[in-house]
């Protein structure tokens, strides 16, 4: 029988970045991360290798018919031919897949190649084919199954190392820093208006080297606009549904130096909390030539570690 924290721990966790999501064993983890969200890969192995690798392009307004002649050419350029049922085939305008080719000895490659007209992504994956046949087959049966794409113009989610975030429609990924027990990612909707998500675990340990509004504050991207502490106003917050999500809501300007103070300030509104269920520091800020949107921050802090992919 097995215990309670046993039972506790997922099977299967999620991968999702640009526009695109999968579930994954709970024992893979990303190992190379590369590219932008217009164009980027992925590679995805266990303490032991690699297992497979995924690659994802924007290539602007592609036709339906375009979207199928750039899969039936990825696998031509392979010299294999398409073999029908390709996995997630319902989540994709077009797809294809050529499973166990064997253009070598003791090696069987996996390809999958899809093109997502409602997300403007293909998205290419290979699996490993000198894995042995058990594990091989848990990409091809588990994984590939569960991949599927975010409709441009709708929330994204960005999910790696058991976190995750939910970023607003059109905000675009722009700064990334992800480290074992500190992730930060940097939105932009345009360069008057900015997202700033982060989560820092353990939460205990977080706030005794820094106060909430000492962890917003210090950012791991350069800013050339300083806060103006004369301006700044904080007060208490909790989740409205999650009584264990509570820390502090801070309003403020934030400001070029001297002599361009005054030049292009930005307002901001931030919510740093800590969940004390997952012991994490939770941490949300939108900036803003215009009037800062608390809503917007409170509803990413809803959103993050709660998506269900």
């Amino acid at each position: 029988m097995k215990t309670a924290q046993e039972q506790s721990v997922p099977s299967s966790i999620a991968l999702a970045w640009a526009g695109w999501q999968l579930r994954m064993p709970a024992d893979w983890q990303p190992m190379k991360l590369l590219g932008t969200p217009q164009k980027g890969s992925v590679i995805v192995g266990d303490s032991d290798c690699a297992i497979f690798s995924l690659h994802w392009e924007r290539p602007g307004d592609m036709a339906v018919t375009e979207g199928d002649a750039w899969v039936e050419g990825r696998l031509k350029k392979l010299g294999v031919a398409a073999e029908a049922n390709p996995p997630a085939k319902e989540h994709f305008t077009s797809c294809g897949w050529a499973h166990g080719v064997e253009q070598e000895e003791n090696k069987s490659t996996t390809y999958w190649y899809g093109f997502a007209a409602s997300a403007g992504l293909v998205i290419g994956v290979k699996v490993n084919g000198f894995l042995a046949a058990a594990l091989r087959e848990r990409a091809v049966e588990e994984v590939l199954p569960s991949l599927r794409v975010t409709p441009a113009g709708h929330e994204t989610i960005w999910s790696m190392y058991d976190i995750s975030f939910c970023s607003p429609p059109n905000f675009e990924l722009k700064q990334r820093h992800l480290f074992s027990g500190d992730v930060a990612l940097a939105f932009e909707k345009s360069k008057q208006d900015s997202l700033f998500l982060r989560q820092v675990y353990p939460a205990d340990l977080a706030l005794k080297r820094r106060s909430f509004e000492r962890w917003m504050d210090k950012r791991p991207f350069v800013e050339h606009r300083k806060l103006r502490r004369r301006t700044v106003r904080v007060e208490n917050w909790e989740d409205g549904t999650r009584k264990h999500v509570s820390g502090i809501v801070r309003h403020g300007r934030k400001q070029l130096g001297v002599p361009l103070g005054w030049c292009a300030p930005r307002w901001l509104c931030g919510v740093a909390a800590r969940d004390a269920v997952m012991d994490r520091v939770l941490i949300a800020e939108h900036m803003s030539a215009r009037a800062a949107d608390q809503r917007m921050c409170e509803r990413a802090i809803a959103r993050m570690n709660q998506t269900d992919i």
